[in-house]
């Protein structure tokens, strides 16, 4: 499920580079239930070691956007659009009352008039779809150098073990969203459309992030790709990494 957010400025928007925590943060004040908002905040959905918050949201877009070297900024054109994604319908309705109620948002040092919103649920129906990022997809793994210091690999989508994560990641958010294991043999994802300047470095507060955004094939079991749709690609989703889209 798909909920869109269109914000109205009179002029110009200028956000960090790095805006990911500030539009989380925007998201988790629009719940109005202060549990909800705790408990997906605080916790989450547990399954095995992991905990999974089951929603993930777009990057911010405007009619258009420039980098601001010397303010370190992005500088947006109204009008701007946010899309915010979950398998769980509560978790947006509890949003959308939020927008409503709010009217305007603050993101930053800019206050952004909620102008419309725009509910939908795209649904897959075939064993292969075409997706585009909306966010950078994200896929890591956790190492020991050498000299025993624990790093932070970020695979590339070129590499086997990339998809290979992808399947796994998203039979364990299948398993905790229905209740039953997802049929995880031939789910594949293979880049599309893939370029060098879709390779993202980010910074989510103090941690650095590698993502690609770019279009994607998917294929395999239909309930494994809506999962993809729903709660996102990837890993660190809540923090505004792996949206997308179904292209038509």
């Amino acid at each position: 499920m798909q909920l869109t957010v269109f914000f109205h400025v009179p002029s110009e928007v200028a956000v960090p580079v790095h805006y990911g925590a500030l539009l989380q943060g925007l998201i988790y004040q629009q719940m109005q239930n202060p549990a909800l908002r705790r408990y997906l905040h605080e916790h989450g959905f547990p399954l095995e070691k992991r905990r999974f918050k089951l929603f993930t949201f777009s990057r911010l877009t405007g009619r258009s956007a420039r980098f601001d070297r010397a303010g370190g900024s992005i500088v947006f054109a109204p009008p701007l659009q946010l899309v915010i994604c979950s398998p769980i319908s509560f978790i947006l309705q509890e949003l959308g009352n939020g927008f409503l109620q709010q009217g305007q948002v603050r993101l930053g040092s800019a206050r952004l008039e909620v102008k419309e919103m725009a509910a939908s649920s795209p649904r897959v129906n075939s064993s292969s779809i075409r997706v585009k990022m909306l966010s950078p997809v994200v896929m890591y793994s956790t190492a020991q150098s050498e000299n025993r210091r624990s790093y932070t690999y970020y695979y590339s989508p070129f590499e086997p073990r990339f998809a290979e994560l992808i399947g796994a990641n998203l039979a364990k958010k299948h398993l905790l969203i229905h209740g039953r294991r997802a049929e995880t043999e031939g789910f594949a994802i293979r880049p599309a459309e893939v370029r060098e300047k879709d390779f993202k470095i980010t910074r989510y507060k103090d941690t650095v992030v590698k993502g690609w955004l770019g279009e994607y094939h998917l294929s395999g079991d239909p309930e494994l790709l809506q999962v993809a749709l729903d709660a996102g690609l990837g890993a660190k989703n809540s923090q505004g990494y792996g949206c997308c889209e179904l292209v038509t």
